[in-house]
This record gives C-alpha cells, structure tokens and sequence, in this order.
C-alpha cells in the first residue's frame, strides 16, 4: 500500500496536482476480515482515513468488491422509477399492459442492469436472486393487475419476462462482445470476465467475427446515391443498368446481381447467420466487383437496389460496419473511371431486372458455402439474438424444473411468445381475470378459503368438489351449459385457453370474477 502511495504522489506531482485536505478517504480492496494498520496512511503529509466503499462512475465499490451495496442502491432506484411509473394505473384503468411492460423493460430495467458486466457475479448468490425477484414481482403485478398473492415465477413466463439473474448475465454477454468487437476486452484471472466463455462454451457461435467495428468517417464520396424512386424508366445509350438483390431463407442467405448489357447474371451465396441487409450490401459489392472486371471504363452506370435501408447506409458520412466500409471502397475504385450512381427501385413492382435480380437472390440462398463459415462477418444484431435464445432456454428450463404453480402449468407447460402476446392485448380488467384464471389465484372459492376469505371451498355451482378453474372451466356439470356455448368442449385448460373470446365471454356470463 505504501508503494502505491508513493506512485500516486509521484503521479501528482508530474501533472501539477495538489490534495484536497477536505477529501482524505481512501479505500483499500481486501478479503481480510480485520485490517491492522499501525498508523494511518500519508499523502502529502496528509492522514488518509479509510472508506467502507465509493462511488466511481454510478457504480458503488466495497471494500470486499461484494457489490451487495450496489445492488441495494440500484434496487432502491429502479422501484423509485418504477413506483413513479405505477402512479399513472390501477387495478382495472390506466397505462394499457402492453405500454407498462414497454416501460419496464426499456426504462425501469434498463437503470438497474447497468454496469452489469463488472457485478454480475453477485446475482450468482441466492439472496441475490431473491432480492431481485422480489423487485421484478412489483413490475409484474403492476402490468397484470392480479391478486397480490400469484406466485412471481408464473407472471414471468406468461408476460414473457425472464428472471432478472438470467437477464442480467445476458446484459454482461453483451456488454463484454461489444468490447471485444472494439478491441478492447482483456481476459484476465477475474471473475467478472468469466461470462463470456462461459457463454462461448454454450453458444460457440458468439466467437465468429463481427462485422462491427470502430466508427469510421467516409467524408468524400465519387458516387451519387438517390433513394427516391426514380422517375425516368428510359435510360441514355451510354447507361449500363445493372441490378441488385439480396434474400434469405430458411436454407440460407444471397445475393443476386444482373445487368443485361454486361451479360452479367451472378449468385452469391453466403451463410445462415448473415442478415438480407447484409446480402444487399454484398450484392451491391459484387456488381461493382464483376463491372471493373470486366473493365468498364467512360460509362454512366446506374446500379439499382430495392433495399434503402442499403442506400441511406452507403449514403451516411460515418459507419461501425466493416461491410460498409468495404462496399464504399468498392463503389470508389468503379467510380474512378465512371459515372457511378446507386438508385432505388421499388421491388416487385413489374422491373424485369429487379425481379432478374431477385431470382438470382433467391436461387443463390439454395446453393452451398464455399469455404467456412461465416463468408462474410456477422451483424452485432445476431449475437443479441443468440443471447436471447440462451436466456430463453434457460428460462425454460428453470420452469420445467420448478415444483409449484401447478395450476400455471396446466395452461401455460411451455413459454409461449404468442400467445404472451395476444394476452397482452387485452385491457387491464380483461388481463387481471385471465391471469387468475391461469394461476388459480382468483376470487373463485378455492382461493378465497385458503386465504381465510371464505369458510368453504366448495363450488358454487354444483356443490361437489374444490372450486378451482380448471373444476369450473373443464368439468363442473353445474355451469355445462353455459360453457358448451362459449367454449365447446375442451380437454385441457392450455386449449381452453386458446379461445380467450370465449373464455373471457364464459366468465362474463357467470360473473363470479367480478
């Protein structure tokens, strides 16, 4: 320690810095329990007090690097956002379910995974995961409504929510590719940067490489791009036409060019992984590629595209893609010795050669890679997408493995996006109704007597058993009727569930979720 004083002060001293005598804490990172100090510490002849902990950049360090203090304070935060968040609904009005999950996730949630890629080992802690759920459980039942008594496990898989412990490693995934797409990840015998070979091992894929790169500046451009349509379909004598395409299918990804005065007709296949952005753009680059070969020199060449998104990226004055670049310097070695201008066309509009180049495209996605894979660096897009698979699986299996929400279960055995999403389309009184039906927490006798509400469980209806959902929605001989007429004659509840029109309509009709 009093080897890193001196460097210190000798680092002061260098760039003409003085100490604050009112600021004399410092803190000193050890596992020991005691720290035995026979004097404190100097600096400039100043007595230095040791800090239990300190804040650097919105991140609070402990003496121990435990990060339980961080995660308290971000806990305290994120439900100071969130409880801002849950004064604008109730119950049954307010912010629509859909709107309220939006804002969790992209505000709430957001403010307490950041930083995630240097504290993420706490969440390895089950106290950890309690104290975060306990937090994610608030969000949960101001989206859904419900009863205060549904179980938090059972909310995350029909909003669709994973827990926040998975959440937070795939933030840290994430943040630790993106440094290393920059160049400036270091593996090190720490735990923190652990995550992302652990991930690795999981999904090799995540270490191919990333078309990302560092920003860079294209001021000058020898080309001219217009994505507008265009309005003159005769072209001059002197103009060469040549067209563009890129698709991807369930077999794979191409990218198709075509230009009849050149007798140009090109398939270019590339991987599974690579986006149709990214064929479009090397559709673009083979064009130019095959033209100077063909040493095309004084002509006016038009290159037609379908994709703007292709084109207002070739047009902006900086870029992260490698692609871009690449394409750029491509477009600048034809332009040298040709009028070279990048035009949109619409697709599938009746343009022989845009549907030309779309054939190409699309006969190009059948044929193999030559050589490995990936041919062409992939998207950042595709590593979050990758993350997101892993945290869904784990997800999954976490609640295949859980032991309760046996009524959750029945309706919802597997995480379903779908029908997450139609559920989230209902209205907030719609919404709270199904979501008790589902989990059984309900105003249906059951609930209501093992809760202490009422002194019977019995169904209300026919009097023989436990008044549950799935009694009344699949057996209960005292409303038959009624649910013949709304539901048919369903064998599980996840199938009854799948008529929410009829489902909510049955309920309606009984009116004891009222």
């Amino acid at each position: 320690m009093q080897r890193a004083l001196r460097l210190i002060e000798r680092w002061c001293n260098e760039n003409e810095l003085t100490v604050n005598p009112k600021k004399t804490e410092m803190i000193l990172f050890t596992n020991k329990r005691k720290i035995e100090l026979t004097k404190p510490p100097t600096l400039f002849n100043t007595s230095l007090e040791l800090s239990a902990e300190v804040k650097y950049l919105g991140v609070t360090l402990d003496s121990k690097l435990s990060w339980k203090r961080h995660t308290e304070d971000k806990t305290k935060k994120s439900l100071a956002i969130l409880n801002q968040c849950k004064r604008m609904l109730g119950k049954k009005w307010g912010l629509k379910p859909k709107i309220m999950k939006w804002l969790y996730l992209s505000v709430v949630r957001c403010s307490l995974t950041y930083a995630a890629l240097v504290w993420w080992p706490r969440t390895l802690l089950t106290t950890a995961q309690q104290e975060l759920q306990k937090f994610q459980r608030q969000a949960c039942l101001a989206i859904t409504g419900c009863m205060s008594t549904t179980p938090t496990a059972a909310l995350e898989v029909i909003l669709g929510i994973p827990p926040l412990h998975i959440h937070i490693k795939e933030e840290a995934t994430l943040a630790a590719l993106r440094l290393k797409t920059s160049g400036h990840w270091k593996e090190q015998n720490t735990m923190h940067t652990k995550i992302l070979g652990q991930n690795i091992n999981k999904e090799p894929r995540l270490q191919w490489k990333c078309d990302r790169t560092e920003k860079q500046h294209i001021l000058d451009k020898n080309y001219k791009i217009n994505s507008e349509k265009n309005l003159d379909p005769k072209p001059a004598q002197d103009t060469i036409e040549v067209y563009t395409d890129g698709s991807k299918t369930k077999t794979g990804t191409g990218a198709g060019a075509y230009c009849q005065e050149l007798n140009m007709r090109i398939s270019h296949a590339l991987g599974k992984d690579n986006s149709v952005f990214q064929a479009e753009c090397v559709g673009i680059m083979t064009a130019a590629i095959a033209v100077a070969n063909r040493q095309v020199t004084n002509f006016k060449i038009n290159i037609n595209s379908d994709s703007q998104a292709a084109l207002k990226a070739l047009a902006r004055f900086s870029t992260t893609s490698q692609l871009i670049q690449d394409c750029h310097k491509t477009l600048e070695t034809l332009a040298m010795s040709n009028d070279i201008t990048l035009r949109w066309v619409k697709g599938h509009d009746g343009d022989q050669g845009n549907e030309a180049a779309d054939a190409l495209a699309r006969k190009a996605t059948t044929l193999k890679v030559i050589g490995p894979e990936p041919i062409v660096p992939i998207p950042f897009s595709e590593y979050k997408t990758w993350l997101h698979e892993l945290t869904l699986k784990e997800h999954s299996q976490l609640w295949a493995n859980t032991t309760d929400c046996r009524q959750a279960k029945e309706a919802f055995p597997n995480i379903d996006k779908r029908q997450t999403n139609k559920l989230l389309r209902l209205d907030r009184g719609k919404l709270r109704k199904v979501v008790g039906l589902i989990t059984g927490h309900s105003p249906l006798n059951k609930h209501l007597f093992v809760i202490g509400v009422t002194d019977s469980p019995l169904c209300r209806a026919c009097m023989e058993v436990d008044e549950t959902p799935t009694h009344v929605v699949l057996e209960c001989t005292g409303v038959a009727e009624q649910r013949e007429r709304h539901l048919g004659s369903p064998t599980s509840f996840h199938e009854a569930l799948g008529n929410l029109g009829g489902l909510l309509g049955f309920w309606s009709e009984l009116g004891w979720l009222e």
